[in-house]
């Protein structure tokens, strides 16, 4: 899970520093609304992406990957001790107060809705062709959220002033704006920690309001708009799932609609995505190669194999993969893949990491391979022995030592 969070946050820090550097300052509001969704919701999938990182054949070698293999509920002989002593590591610290937060968001969003709910049930609610119009009789601001313009309709505006307001709110409401604000809200409860993705909310939020100006402006001055602005008293209300009409610095809005409107190349910028993820995609994803079992010839090849069974290979392996303490007190798991060769006269080369945890466990997966005490037999391909690459994934798992800790204390 870690692995997950730090890669996720990486994702979203990169995704943002090409908004605030390119995009931020541009006239293209939807272009921007939909840069912050999409890379957002790119920042926490990616690191969940899986393809295939099995080396491809080239020339006389050809490559396979094992199946998985777990360290933790029986590789604990050296580790079992300091888990028992030890269960409160950093790791499981973190993770609780990961946890904990995450409901505590989850709460807080839940309360919101509800008192959005309440207010709604409560109130005498007009049908209208667009939207649906609740009076709030000067008790809450004017604001909307989903297909409700909730209207302070004891403020004294012109009738033209309240036709500039009404399109502003009707607006938010056409463009959905309030789902952009849910879905936001579900992201930070997954990113809680990382105060980029409150960035994200709050650039996101402003191109709401941008957007929404915009669609006034079609119809009025600059100059007359910014006025009423400025002059706008209204409340803030605390809902955070809400547009208010005055919800953010309203010197940012004048200047926006002041500025000129930005030139059409420049609404290209936002293919600078592209080559960010798939820099993400190659780095974060969870890459998983394809298994393929090795004990059967396919056609003209035989593949690489042990004497006594590739099953004797798992079990020598199994005992002698050690979880390294380091990696078990800074709660670090997940999978490592290693990848070697098996040359034709069956000793073993090329170890290298496709994907890893951290250098401990990366280092125990490699030392435990080349430690295991079997004899290989070759591949071979069309009569002729040849090289043949493995991958084994080897899983490190801080649930089955803990498993095992607790059956041993028994």
């Amino acid at each position: 899970m870690f692995n997950y969070l730090i890669e996720s946050s990486v994702c979203l820090i990169l995704f943002y520093l090409v908004y605030f550097f390119f995009l931020r300052n541009d006239t293209f509001f939807q272009r921007n609304r939909f840069y912050l969704l999409l890379s957002s919701l790119l920042a926490v999938t990616i690191p969940l992406v899986e393809f295939n990182l099995t080396p491809s054949t080239s020339g006389e070698t050809i490559a396979v990957t094992l199946e998985n293999i777990s360290v933790g509920a029986t590789n604990v002989e050296q580790t079992l001790e300091t888990t028992v002593t030890n269960t409160w590591s950093l790791g499981t610290v973190l993770l609780v107060i990961y946890i904990v937060m995450v409901v505590l968001m989850i709460a807080r969003f839940a309360w919101r809705m509800i008192r959005l709910i309440r207010i709604i049930r409560k109130s005498n609610v007009q049908v209208r062709m667009d939207y649906k119009l609740i009076n709030t009789q000067g008790k809450l601001p004017t604001f909307s959220f989903m297909r409700y313009l909730f209207w302070d309709n004891t403020k004294e505006l012109t009738p033209n002033e309240r036709t500039k307001i009404i399109n502003h709110e009707l607006t938010h409401i056409r463009d959905l704006h309030s789902w952009d604000v849910m879905y936001m809200e579900l992201v930070k409860i997954v990113l809680w920690f990382n105060p980029v993705i409150y960035l994200y909310d709050r650039s996101l939020k402003y191109h709401h309001e941008f957007i929404a100006d915009a669609a006034v402006l079609k119809e009025t001055s600059a100059k007359d708009y910014g006025k009423l602005l400025v002059q706008s008293l209204f409340k803030q209300m605390n809902l955070q799932l809400t547009h208010n009409f005055n919800q953010i610095e309203i010197k940012k809005r004048l200047a926006m609609m002041e500025k000129l409107r930005s030139p059409g190349y420049k609404f290209l910028k936002i293919f600078l995505l592209l080559p960010l993820m798939a820099m993400m995609l190659f780095a974060f994803s969870n890459s998983s190669p394809s298994v393929v079992p090795i004990n059967q010839n396919d056609g003209g090849y035989r593949f690489a194999g042990v004497e006594g069974g590739l099953g004797l290979f798992y079990k020598r392996l199994s005992k002698e993969l050690r979880y390294p303490i380091e990696s078990q007190r800074k709660g670090i798991e997940g999978r490592v893949f290693v990848n070697f060769k098996i040359k034709a006269d069956g000793s073993l080369t090329q170890f290298k990491i496709l994907k890893g945890l951290d250098d401990a466990c990366d280092k125990e997966a490699i030392r435990a391979i080349k430690a295991v005490n079997v004899n290989w037999l070759p591949a071979k391909m069309d009569g002729a022995i040849i090289g043949q690459k493995l991958t084994i994934p080897i899983t490190f798992s801080l649930t089955d030592v803990k498993k095992q800790a607790q059956l041993t204390t028994k």
